[in-house]
Parts: C-alpha cells; structure tokens; sequence
C-alpha cells in the first residue's frame, strides 16, 4: 500500500498551469512512498491538451485517466476510485500550491494520530495570503440564498455561515468543507463510493462531507494550509449559474429541504 494518492480533474486546462501542479506536487511529496498522481482529463476533444499529456506516458507516479465523456467533477473523480492503493487520498483543483512539504507532512500526520477522522480540510488561502472563507456551515435554504444572491443585509448571519469570526482559528469538526483541497481516508472515501455523481459541478463538496459524517467524522485543520487561485465561475456566466442552481435543488432534495 502506498502512503498517499492525489487526483486532479482537468478540464481545457492550459499546458503551463498542469507543469506548474505536477511539478509543485512532486516536490513535496517526495518523502512519502508510493505517491500516484492522477490527471483525469474530462475534455477529450482538446486536442493540445491531450497531445501535452503524453508527456506523462512513461511515469511511474504521474497516470492519464481519459473520460468518455466530461459528466462533472465528482464523475471525474470517481473514475480512479477503484485504482486507489493509498491510506490516503487528495482530491484537488489544478490551481492549488502546496507550499511546502511539511504542510502536507503535518496533516497526514495530523489524520495518522487521530483515526476517528475520514476527512481532513486545510486552511486555504489566496496566493496573496488572505484566508479564504470557505468553511461553512450545514447548508441551508436561507443562507445558501444570502450567500448566492449577494442580497443586502444579514451581515452577522453571513457570517456566521461562513465560519466567522474565529472559525479559522482553531482545528475542529466540520459539517461543510471546500472542494479545492480535501484529504481523505482511502478507505473511507472508498466506502462511500466515492462523489454523488448526480452533481454535476458544485455542491459535490457539500454533499460528500455529509457523506463522510454519516460514517466517520470530518476535521478542519488550522495548523496547516494551501493556495488556491479560486475561479468562481457560477458568479461569472449564466451557465454556472444554472449549474450552481440545479445543484442546490438536488442537494435539498437528497438531504432535506431546511430553510433556515
């Protein structure tokens, strides 16, 4: 059994930004044994990106997953789910940096010293060093409508839903973390069966927390962090609008729908 896999979901992604990733990845984990890491590649159709990717042909470490077919970030990663030969497992988005290897060093260690955890969440922050504010509560109906919309007011219920004040403070179980960054219990993940591949893109995080609280328990790490460069696209075009939207519809509908 190796110590550590890492999977990473690509989509039309630019040659510089995967170099940039697999490079940083293979040199922090270059004291652990057995590391895999495996792109998964969910646009077939590019052409450049696929001819980028052969580069990695002869790895032993770096596997190409090619899907048939782009059915969502959690498909995606599915797709290595029954490959996995790890006691853990890193689910990442191609634009997070590791900055050293004893950040990564000290949350294995964190989850080797505390068994009852299947998931474990970073701080992550902005390449600038600003904190991001994606640790949030059990999602409800309300503050997922605050937090979508942008409507005025509820500044404290805002807030609160985000984790703030001091919510990034300290290391504590967790109801709702970010996708960016997620270490999992192989084994845990594997007895979940993985990502609800009904999500297409958004709430895949959300939901899989939920998964992994039903069978273990889920820890926010402050002693530890990463950078994510954060491109929130459902803010930015009418398609990941509808997408975040159809998300939230199958997440209250699966999970219940509480307003509030």
């Amino acid at each position: 059994m190796s110590e550590l896999s890492i999977s990473i979901v690509l989509y039309n992604n630019s040659a510089g930004q995967i170099d940039k990733v697999v490079k940083n990845l293979l040199n922090v984990t270059r004291s652990f044994t057995g590391v895999e890491i495996f792109l998964i590649n969910n646009s077939r159709d590019n052409y450049y990106l696929n001819w980028f990717l052969k580069r990695y042909e002869n790895s032993k470490q770096i596997h190409i997953v090619t899907a048939d077919k782009n059915r969502g970030f959690g498909a995606g990663n599915n797709l290595v789910l029954n490959r996995l030969n790890s006691e853990y497992h890193i689910v990442m988005n191609p634009d997070v940096m590791i900055s050293d290897a004893l950040e990564l060093k000290k949350m294995v260690h964190y989850m080797d010293e505390n068994t009852e955890y299947g998931l474990l969440s970073p701080v992550v922050k902005f390449p600038d060093g600003k904190v991001q504010h994606l640790l949030k509560q059990k999602s409800n109906v309300l503050d997922m409508a605050l937090r979508f919309t942008g409507f005025p007011g509820f500044s404290s219920r805002k807030e609160k839903f985000v984790s703030l004040p001091d919510g990034y403070a300290s290391t504590h179980p967790a109801e709702n973390v970010p996708g960016s960054f997620m270490l999992f219990r192989t084994k845990i993940l594997k007895d979940i069966d993985g990502f609800d591949q009904n999500y297409f893109l958004y709430m895949e995080d959300c939901d899989i927390t939920m998964k992994i609280n039903q069978v273990s328990q889920t820890i926010f790490y402050s002693e530890a962090y990463v950078y994510h460069e954060w491109q929130r696209e459902n803010k930015k075009s009418l398609r990941g609008i509808i997408r975040m939207l159809q998300s939230m519809v199958k997440y209250f509908n699966k999970w219940g729908w509480q307003l509030y």
